[in-house]
């Protein structure tokens, strides 16, 4: 009976709503639990023994009892009823981690909200209690799957108080999403540098000027370039990186990435990205239908992520 009502109860969310959300008394629903099914069984049974025997004081107990559990259903309800709900911000993931979607939860009414129970399918809850007159963040976490465009759809906010007679449920469908970017490639060597402005295969040199970083020893490296410092902590081997100037620039190209299947090729230009920006090295991304100019930073970087994540996708990135 339960799970009947609850799948009657989502289908008027037929989409994302406005944002605040607002749990008014006609979107919060109400069922006994299993506790409050004996409960009322047991009701029955003190009413039954109450008029076989003529008992005024068992008269008296059961009604009382029965005024109680009613009561408690009203304040299932009410601890639910005008909540003002609304998406924060997400921060991007890669495929594989966890995406937390902050659900914040503003109370304005006088009374304290106690014991709510948050809920994406198929992951884990989250309880929280709202203080009266104040704002709390709810940060519901759910594993992405594969790459692209993810939301939480609908969330279920439900409560058992005060007695866990009644169990009061309400569902939202927030507009939120969260970019997932492409898993990154183990140990995938970085292109060579393509000098600026000319075509593939000419002038291909690293540069020589600056020095922008550290990584592994791959090889075919120099000695030179060894740093023989940092090795000898035991760690493993790391080769220094230099960014030239003079207009050189790492142009990090779909075709370069050749692997056995489109994830994998995704991936390995998804470690290549991580590569040039842990390394503060200027790149570029050429895919198929789409180009992204040379730059570096939190924003190039998110640009790059993002078309790979979206690559033969309609969605656009958040």
């Amino acid at each position: 009976m339960p799970g009947l009502a609850e799948k009657l109860s989502t289908r008027t969310l037929a989409g994302p709503e406005q944002e605040p959300i607002v749990l008014h008394r006609r979107r919060i629903y109400i069922l006994p639990t299993r506790y409050g099914g004996l409960f009322a069984l047991l009701l029955l049974l003190m009413l039954i023994g109450a008029i076989n025997y003529n008992n005024s004081l068992g008269f008296a107990l059961t009604f009382l009892m029965g005024s109680v559990a009613l009561v408690s259903m009203l304040h299932a309800h009410r601890n639910l009823a005008g909540l003002q709900i609304r998406c924060g911000s997400t921060q991007s993931v890669f495929c594989g981690q966890q995406a937390v979607f902050p659900i914040i939860m503003n109370n304005q009414n006088a009374l304290d909200k106690i014991a709510l129970r948050l809920e994406i399918k198929d992951n884990d809850p989250v309880h929280i209690n709202i203080p009266a007159a104040s704002t709390i963040t709810a940060k519901l976490a759910m594993t992405s799957r594969q790459r692209g465009i993810i939301a939480p759809g609908r969330i279920k906010i439900s409560c058992e108080y005060p007695l866990g007679l009644f169990h009061a449920w309400s569902w939202i469908h927030p507009d939120c999403n969260c970019t997932v970017y492409p898993a990154p490639e183990k140990d995938a060597p970085l292109p060579e540098f393509e000098q600026q402005g000319l075509g593939m295969g000419q002038s291909r040199q690293r540069g020589q000027d600056d020095f922008s970083g550290l990584r592994r020893y791959q090889p075919g490296d120099s000695i030179k370039t060894i740093a023989w410092k940092q090795s000898a902590r035991g760690s493993g081997i790391f080769t220094k990186q230099f960014s030239g100037a003079g207009g050189k620039t790492l142009w990090l190209d779909w075709d370069s990435a050749a692997t056995r299947s489109l994830e994998q090729r995704l991936s390995r230009l998804c470690q290549w990205v991580l590569q040039c920006e842990s390394s503060g090295l200027e790149y570029g991304l050429r895919m198929p239908g789409q180009n992204i100019a040379p730059g570096k930073g939190h924003r190039h970087r998110h640009l790059c992520l993002s078309a790979l994540a979206l690559y033969g996708q309609r969605t656009s990135p958040a």
